[in-house]
């Protein structure tokens, strides 16, 4: 048996791995990839297509142009594709010789501009200032006001409101800053023309309708 094997073994470099019949391994680090990091960055609809409906309920003050009244409202809202839905209203007075001692109010809600600002690819950043812009609102329905010492909805009134919003988070899902103003037609009288800024916290879902294709 010859020698020269043996030898050319023994002055081989330890370190050295043999010949891979896949190539030489690289000396670079793979990462792992989040499929769902960033994935709303750039794409013009910051989450607005997560789901069909935008669900979002709020709270802060109420103040009344006309009138004394200086209250609290509740708000909830739930729109279609960011674009068409309900927007419910409820405030309650904090005043102690209040013109309305509390109002309801439910109406129809249209934000036209999302969809037509996304679909002319005109929604290029950055995301609040995009977001703020597509909240416009305008609304249309009902108010319900109680006065001192009458029934609930004695006062009924048809209501318009304009309305918009600042998301904190730059998503449409997560934390909002939300204005409202709206009259009550014909004829307004105190505490039925009045402003809210509520801080609303807004969900992003898929119903069964859209869950179910």
């Amino acid at each position: 048996m010859t020698f020269w094997p043996l030898l050319v073994l023994a002055l081989q470099d330890p370190q050295k791995p043999a010949d891979s019949p896949f190539g030489a391994r690289t000396s670079s680090q793979v990462r792992s990839v989040d499929p769902d990091a960033n994935r709303h960055e750039g794409d013009g609809a910051y989450g607005r297509f997560d789901g069909d409906l935008d669900l979002g309920l709020g709270v802060g003050p109420n103040f009344a142009f006309t009138g004394d009244d200086v209250g609290v409202a509740l708000r909830g809202t739930a729109f279609w594709y960011s674009t068409v839905g309900l927007d419910l209203v409820y405030t309650e007075t904090l005043s102690k010789k209040p013109d309305l001692e509390r109002r309801f109010g439910a109406g129809i809600g249209l934000r036209p501009l999302f969809l037509i600002r996304w679909s002319k690819a005109l929604e290029s950043g950055p995301a609040v200032l995009d977001l703020a812009l597509d909240s416009l609102s305008l609304g249309f329905g009902a108010s319900f006001g109680t006065p001192p010492d009458r029934g609930f909805g004695s006062r009924t009134k048809f209501e318009t409101s304009l309305g918009f919003g600042a998301p904190l988070a730059g998503t449409a899902a997560g934390p909002w800053l939300e204005f409202r103003a709206g009259v009550g037609l014909p004829g307004p009288k105190d505490g039925e023309t009045s402003a809210m800024l509520v801080f609303a916290w807004h969900f992003v879902c898929v119903t069964p309708i859209v869950g179910s294709e």
